[in-house]
């Protein structure tokens, strides 16, 4: 009998040893692609005294920074957006899509609304030629400073674009 039990405990025994080796059935497989990275709405803390103001990280992605200015609101982040990344901003890689504009022109960038959940945008350069990281970056930076949840329409001197949400994604 015992020679009996000593073989069913050595074929129980490799019988476990066999089912660790098999990994409980779970094939290796390569890289699974599960889509784009999440996006998250910033906004400035309640109660804060600094806007948010999105510039570009060196591989094109939208980034919030704060404005640096105490006054907080639409058109202050506006703005310290269109003076450009500061010193410090630019050593760390930030940069932006936005053509150069003078300080005196950058102050007459003004906001108007909300009116049935868009603000109006008014720039003192041309929209229509703006690239879409440009775009992204003045309507994410309008859109969160705005008291509620909006969209944002550009205004220029040279037309008006269609209202459009904050999309902070990578192209």
């Amino acid at each position: 009998m015992s020679r009996i039990r000593d073989a069913a405990r050595a074929a129980s025994a490799a019988a476990a040893v066999g089912l660790l080796l098999a990994g409980c059935g779970i094939k290796t497989t390569g890289v699974v692609e599960s889509g784009a990275p999440a996006e998250v709405e910033v906004r400035p803390e309640e109660g804060s005294a600094d806007s948010l103001v999105y510039f570009l990280t060196p591989d094109s992605r939208l980034v919030a920074t704060h404005s640096g200015y105490s006054a907080p609101g639409v058109q202050v982040a506006l703005f310290r957006l269109l003076v450009g990344p500061g010193e410090r901003e630019r050593a760390s890689g930030l940069r932006t899509a936005l053509p150069p504009v003078d300080l005196a022109l950058a102050g007459t960038t003004a906001v108007e609304g909300p009116a049935d959940d868009v603000i109006e945008v008014r720039l003192p350069i041309n929209v229509a030629g703006l690239t879409d990281l440009a775009r992204r970056q003045v309507v994410c930076t309008a859109v969160a400073n705005a008291a509620s949840h909006v969209e944002a329409r550009l205004r220029g001197p040279d037309t008006v674009l269609a209202p459009e949400p904050c999309r902070t994604g990578r192209l």
